[in-house]
């Protein structure tokens, strides 16, 4: 019987399956900065590592963690637009936000379901404040985050911690993530059934038999619990 439900939070809880980096691209080539996706990839790889080295970063509401990562997006590409900085942040936030308040609405109807809930995130060590932030922390029983615990997806112990701080056999776990290396085959390999956020467009499953639920959209989840409870029971 699965108790409890654990989600990402970079491209789960704060999006509907679509990958930072891939929203970054569109939103520099609809403001019209035409780079090679590979210098947009090496942008964003050297502000996730400045990211994971910053420590003014672990206390960071999420618009002051996207203002941080614009900033040093524009420094690798060595460009100082004030407007264009702005822009990417407004960008950004603005479905972030919209996310946000649909997911509060899902946790609570979770929650009201007996569900237990957490998020398993590698984060920047403000995993926790993200959840306050968006108005998550009320519904979770667990926040871990990458940097305050030292572990690190796609290490099947970071989901062994999870299971451990809570008391609950991995099979009594649901992870919902949207990346299939970090979050459904570590998940699955210590035992927890994984829900696989897919997003907005059909992408290859590289082995079905470790995905237990495929969405398209996390408002999905509700309604597809119950078959997967009766597949389980």
């Amino acid at each position: 019987m699965i108790r409890t439900i654990l989600f990402d939070m970079g491209g789960t809880l704060d999006s509907d399956g679509q990958h930072w980096l891939d929203r970054f691209a569109a939103l520099y080539q609809g403001f019209g900065v035409n780079l090679p996706w590979e210098t947009i990839r090496g942008a964003f790889d050297a502000a996730e590592c400045q990211a994971n080295q910053d420590e003014s970063i672990q206390s960071s509401d999420f618009r002051q963690m996207i203002e941080r990562y614009v900033k040093w997006q524009l420094a690798h590409l060595g460009l100082s637009d004030t407007k264009l900085a702005q822009n990417l942040v407004d960008g950004f936030s603005a479905p972030v936000k919209k996310a946000a308040a649909a997911n509060v609405q899902l946790l609570s109807g979770l929650l009201d379901r007996g569900f237990e809930l957490g998020v398993v995130s590698n984060g920047c060590g403000n995993v926790e404040k993200l959840c306050t932030d968006f108005g998550y922390a009320p519904f979770l029983s667990v926040i871990v985050d990458s940097r305050r615990v030292g572990l690190f997806k796609p290490d099947p112990a970071i989901f062994v911690h999870a299971a451990e701080t809570l008391g609950r056999d991995p099979a009594e776990i649901l992870m919902v993530g949207d990346s299939f290396e970090r979050d459904v085959r570590p998940a699955k390999q210590i035992g927890m059934k994984t829900a696989w956020l897919e997003g907005p467009e059909p992408r290859e499953c590289p082995d079905p038999s470790l995905v237990d639920l495929r969405l398209r959209r996390l408002e999905e989840l509700p309604g597809r619990l119950s078959s997967l409870l009766a597949a389980v029971a």
